[in-house]
C-alpha cells in the first residue's frame, strides 16, 4: 500500500511510517504493527497465534510437529498483514527465541519461516533476549529500578536494570511451557527444579528490597485475571503493582489451581491455563529469593525492547507519557498548541502557589494539559466520563496506575465537580486524598483557560494567572477586556476556592508575561 495514502487517513498522523516486529516465541507467535517509529509507539494492529512450537521439545529436541504447519502460516499471513498495513520490507522486523534457538530443526524451520515472511529472521541469544527485554522495561518506564523477569514459554531472561544501566543477566530454562512439559503438568515436581535453577543465581541473594519487573504472556494472564476478580478500575496491565506479601498471597493461591479451574474464572486470558499455575508457581519462588519491594507488572518487553534500539539518542531521551499525549492531543484536540501554552500559564500558577509539586506531579499536569481537550466533540453531559475512560484504560508508558487515574481525575474535573457514576469513584480510590484534591485544582483551572480562549491558541500568552498575596488574580491585556464576564468571574471563583485564595480580575494595558522555561516554553 502506498503510504502517501495512508498519510490522509482519518485518525492517523500524517506522514507516518508503520514499523512492524515479528515475535517467534516458544508457546505464541505475534506480529505487532505500531503506526509509526517514536519514543511511544501505539499498536496500528496486532494478532497472536498460540502455536506452541516448544511444546515437545524437551522430550523430542525438536519443534512441534504439530503446529509447525499453522506456524509457518501464520508467518505468511502475518507478512501479508504487514504490507496491507503500508509496512516497508525494510521496516519489518521478525526474530526467533528459545524454541527455534534450541531445537535440533530449528535451522530447517528458520529457512522455511524466512521464506513465509520475506525476510530475513534474527535468531536472537539467551543474552541478547534479556538485554531486550529489560530494554523494554526501559521504554515502558521513567528510570526503572531492580530485576526484569521476561517469562516465556521455553526460557525466562532475569537482568538486574538501574536507569540506562544494565547487569547481572541470566536465562533459565524455566519457560512456563517448559515446566509443564519436563513435570508432566505436576507442579509440585516442579519446585525442585525452579529452586535448584534460582540457588544457581548467586547476584539474586542481593536485590533485597527492589522492584521486580514482571514481563511475558504468563505473568500478563496472571494480572489479569488478578484484576478481573477483584473489579480494578483499570484494564491496563502494564504500571500494575502489588506488594510482595500481596503478591505471594496472589500467587500461591493460582498456584495451586488446576487448568479446567483457571478456566472457569472471570478474566483468565485463553490458552494461557496451563501455563499460569507454573508461572505462579514460579514467581512465588522468585519472591521468596529476591525479597522485592514490589512486582510491577510490564506489557513492554522484547518487541518494544527492539523499537526501542532503533530510536536515535534524541528519541530515546523524549518522555514517552508526553510524547503519547502529543500524539493524542494532535488527533483529538480541537488545537494542539492551545494544550501547550496551557502547560505554561499553569507554570506559572504553580511556581507561586502553595501546592508545592515534584517532578512528577508537574510533568503529570503538563500531561494533563495536553488532553485537556480530546473530548470536545462528545455530547456535553459526558464529556467529562468519556474524557475519563479515554485516558484511565490508554496503551501510555511512563506513567503507572494511580498516575493513570490521576490524569483521568484532572481531565474529568475540566467538565464535573463531583464524583459521578460508577468508574469516577474507583479511580478516585486509588489515590490519596491530597492527590484527589489536586487533581480537581488542575480540573478547575483547565475549565477557566477554555473557558476564557474557547480552546484556540494564542490567547492564554497575552494573560497570566498567578497567586499573589493570598489572591488568585487573573490578568486580561485591555484588547481582551471584553472576555471578562460573569461565566468568566464563576470559573475564577471556582479555582479560587479550591485553593483557598480570594479570586481577582485585573485589566490593564501591559500584562507582565513570565515563562518558565518548561517543556514547550521559550
Amino acid at each position: 500500500m502506498d503510504n502517501s495514502t495512508l498519510g490522509s487517513i482519518s485518525g492517523r498522523l500524517p506522514g507516518a511510517r508503520p514499523v512492524a516486529v515479528i515475535d517467534i516465541g516458544s508457546n505464541s507467535i505475534r506480529l505487532v504493527v505500531y503506526e509509526r517509529l517514536t519514543r511511544a509507539p501505539t499498536p496500528l494492529f496486532q494478532e497472536k497465534a498460540m502455536c506452541g512450537l516448544g511444546r515437545y521439545l524437551n522430550e523430542l529436541k525438536r519443534l512441534n510437529p504439530e503446529t509447525v504447519p499453522s506456524a509457518l502460516a501464520s508467518l505468511a499471513r502475518f507478512r501479508k498483514l504487514a504490507d496491507i498495513c503500508g509496512v516497508r520490507e525494510r521496516d519489518i522486523h521478525p526474530f526467533a527465541t528459545a524454541a527455534v534457538r534450541w531445537a535440533e530443526d530449528g535451522p530447517d524451520f528458520l529457512a522455511k519461516a524466512e521464506e513465509a515472511c520475506g525476510v530475513p529472521i534474527r535468531v536472537i541469544g539467551n543474552a541478547e533476549e534479556a538485554e531486550l527485554a529489560a530494554t523494554g522495561v526501559r521504554a515502558g518506564f521513567v528510570n526503572p529500578r531492580g530485576i526484569v523477569g521476561d517469562l516465556g514459554g521455553g526460557s525466562m531472561e532475569l537482568v538486574r536494570i538501574n536507569g540506562d544501566t544494565l547487569s547481572d543477566q541470566i536465562s533459565l530454562p524455566l519457560g512456563s511451557l517448559s515446566l509443564a512439559e519436563r513435570t508432566h503438568g505436576e507442579k509440585t515436581e516442579a519446585i525442585p527444579i525452579i529452586e535448584d535453577a534460582l540457588a544457581s543465581v548467586d547476584w539474586l541473594n542481593n536485590v533485597r528490597g527492589e522492584n521486580f519487573y514482571a514481563i511475558g504472556g504468563t505473568w500478563r494472564a496472571l494480572a489479569k485475571l488478578h484484576m478481573a476478580q477483584t473489579n480494578y478500575p483499570l484494564s491496563a496491565v502494564h504500571g500494575y503493582k502489588m506488594d510482595a506479601r500481596k503478591a505471594l498471597q496472589i500467587t500461591a493461591r493460582y498456584a495451586n489451581n488446576s487448568p479446567t479451574g483457571l478456566k472457569r474464572l472471570a478474566g483468565m486470558s485463553a490458552g494461557r491455563e496451563e501455563t499460569v499455575p507454573f508461572g505462579a508457581l514460579l514467581l512465588n519462588s522468585l519472591i521468596r529469593k529476591m525479597q522485592p519491594s514490589d512486582v510491577v507488572f510490564s506489557a513492554f518487553g522484547v518487541r518494544e525492547g527492539t523499537i526501542y534500539r532503533l530510536l536515535s539518542e534524541a528519541e530515546r531521551a523524549e518522555d514517552p507519557l508526553l510524547s503519547a499525549c502529543e500524539t493524542v492531543a494532535t488527533l483529538r484536540a480541537r488545537s494542539p498548541q492551545h494544550g501547550r501554552e496551557l502547560i505554561e500559564w499553569t507554570d506559572g500558577l504553580f511556581a507561586r502557589s502553595n501546592e508545592h509539586e515534584h517532578e512528577d506531579e508537574r510533568r503529570l499536569r503538563h500531561a494533563a494539559c495536553l488532553l485537556s481537550d480530546i473530548s470536545w466533540r462528545a455530547h456535553p453531559d459526558y464529556r467529562g466520563e468519556q474524557s475519563a475512560v479515554l485516558i484511565s484504560q490508554s496503551a501510555f508508558a511512563g506513567i503507572d496506575h494511580p498516575g493513570r487515574a490521576f490524569l483521568a481525575l484532572c481531565v474529568y474535573h475540566r467538565y464535573e465537580r463531583k464524583l459521578q457514576g460508577e468508574l469516577m469513584p474507583k479511580l478516585a480510590h486509588l489515590l490519596p486524598r491530597p492527590l484527589q484534591k489536586r487533581a480537581q485544582i488542575i480540573g478547575q483551572t483547565v475549565r477557566l483557560a477554555h473557558t476564557l480562549t474557547a480552546g484556540m491558541k494564542g490567547l492564554l500568552p497575552q494573560t497570566t494567572l498567578l497567586c499573589e498575596g493570598g489572591k488568585l488574580v487573573l490578568s486580561l491585556p485591555t484588547k481582551l477586556e471584553s472576555l471578562d464576564g460573569e461565566q468568566l468571574r464563576r470559573r475564577l471563583r471556582s479555582v479560587a476556592r479550591e485553593m483557598t485564595l480570594q479570586p481577582e480580575v485585573v485589566v490593564s494595558k501591559h500584562v507582565k508575561q513570565t515563562f518558565f522555561g518548561g517543556l514547550f516554553g521559550g
